[in-house]
């Protein structure tokens, strides 16, 4: 799952203002492969057909320390992190109305192991 950043590869930065949708996500390790097999599809798919998501980047990270809905998990799982860029708040506040529970629900549906949590960021500087 490590890739080594190689120079050909591309480097993000985003400007002040722009919008984060985050959703991070705790999957039991040993159904990783098959979850980012899926995710990579899944948002791919998202970002070519929700308006206002321009891009999706999907990070790993250790077990966050801190935060009370993972304290009882231990260390059997493997959690992600996804940011998409949305054109705006009224394209968020749109998906979020209309799609966000529908897709939820089907991944719930699909995998029944995960924990979710979301937050909206905007980039300061």
């Amino acid at each position: 799952m490590s890739e080594a950043l190689s120079p050909a590869s591309p480097i993000h930065s985003y400007s002040p203002g722009t919008l984060i949708y985050e959703i991070n996500l705790s999957i039991p390790r040993e159904k990783i492969d098959e979850y980012i097999a899926w995710l990579k599809e899944f948002t791919t798919e998202q970002v070519a057909k929700v308006p206002g998501f321009i891009s999706c980047m999907v990070f790993s990270q250790p077990k966050p320390h801190g935060l009370h809905w993972l304290s009882e998990e231990g260390n059997d799982k493997t959690y992600l992190t996804v940011h998409y860029v949305v054109a705006s708040k009224a394209e968020l506040d749109k998906y979020l109305e209309k799609y966000q529970a529908e897709v939820a629900s089907a991944e719930q549906q699909r995998f029944d192991f995960l924990v979710t949590s979301r937050r909206t960021l905007s980039v300061v500087f």
